[in-house]
């Protein structure tokens, strides 16, 4: 088995490398499926991480591959344009790794702008798609979660782009489950034909021709109630939806305080919810996989991008 390659972006985060660095070295010691990591970001600070955590350069070798970037990002600069004038920053050195083909797939816990339009202008979109969008996993009564997306790449969203965001899903899931024909719906306030926007509107009836399994509105009452495999939102809408739902867990901790197994038992089958557990979500609609975690990603959410990142990249989970 050939090992899976990924680039890094050490300098992305609210916590600093330390913790990013951190992260990958539980993640080496957790997953079971090999992988190479290339580190791009300050190679002072990245050794300055790996001493403090006790690893020599004779541990990591050919395993850990530092990639040095000198240059940092700023408020000044232009997002969209960040990608051709700051070459040597962390984040734009995991995008370019990937179009060398150095590395399968690259992580960022970055401003997602930044990284949506790097991935844009140097991987390229996959044909057919206006726009990318972030995609995430939220569970269900169901024996699988359902796909919600987009999640925040895309505040404001024309038809087009909902519709190419319904057959993104469909093609996602349908990949990373396997199910033939994953059911399809538009995040709507009711499920009568006349109700929602116009684009909303539109976009169904799009969607009911060219998606062979779209089934038409859900409201946010079925969400969780797994009535669609693939739910479809303008960014905004499931941004805050997915905040939301992944409050849930401090809810529980708060409310069900006093009854410390029931509120384990609970957790436990929420735990796709948790930011933590999934790592990082996809950025779907690129010609290469890209994963983006959490600003705040603790060194546990970090290995678990990983490991979501490496069941990408296995199943070539690209649409």
């Amino acid at each position: 088995m050939f090992p899976s390659r990924l680039a890094i972006d050490v300098m992305s985060g609210d916590y600093g490398s330390a913790v990013i660095v951190q992260g990958i070295i539980e993640a080496r010691r957790l997953c079971r499926e090999p992988f190479i990591v290339h580190l791009c970001g300050d190679v002072k600070k990245i050794h300055e991480s790996l001493n403090n955590l006790g690893i020599s350069k004779k541990e990591y070798g050919s395993e850990l591959v530092i990639e040095h970037c000198w240059e940092s990002i700023t408020e000044q600069d232009i997002p969209s344009r960040v990608w051709k004038n700051k070459v040597n920053s962390s984040i734009i050195r995991c995008i370019s790794l990937q179009k060398q083909g150095a590395v399968d797939a690259s992580i960022s816990a970055g401003d997602t702008g930044i990284l949506m339009g790097a991935a844009i202008f140097m991987l390229g979109r996959l044909e057919g798609v206006a726009r990318p969008a972030l995609a995430a996993f939220l569970p269900t009564t169901r024996t699988r979660p359902s796909l919600l997306l987009d999640v925040g790449a895309n505040l404001n969203c024309r038809v087009n782009h909902l519709v190419t965001f319904g057959l993104m899903g469909y093609r996602y899931f349908k990949t990373f489950f396997g199910i033939k024909t994953p059911k399809v719906a538009l995040l709507n306030i009711g499920k009568e034909p006349s109700k929602g926007t116009n684009a909303i509107i539109e976009a169904g009836k799009e969607l009911s021709k060219s998606c062979n399994g779209y089934m038409g509105f859900i409201e946010g009452s079925g969400v969780l109630l797994g009535e669609a495999d693939v739910i479809v939102c303008d960014g905004f809408m499931g941004n805050v939806l997915l905040k939301a739902c992944e409050s849930f867990h401090v809810l529980a901790q708060t409310v069900l305080g006093q009854n410390k197994k029931l509120m384990e038992q609970i957790l436990d089958n929420m735990a796709i919810l948790n930011p933590e557990n999934y790592g990082a979500v996809p950025l779907v609609g690129i010609n290469g996989v890209i994963l983006k975690a959490h600003g705040w990603s603790s060194s546990k959410a970090i290995a678990n991008a990983i490991a979501t990142t490496l069941i990408a990249v296995k199943k070539n989970t690209i649409a």
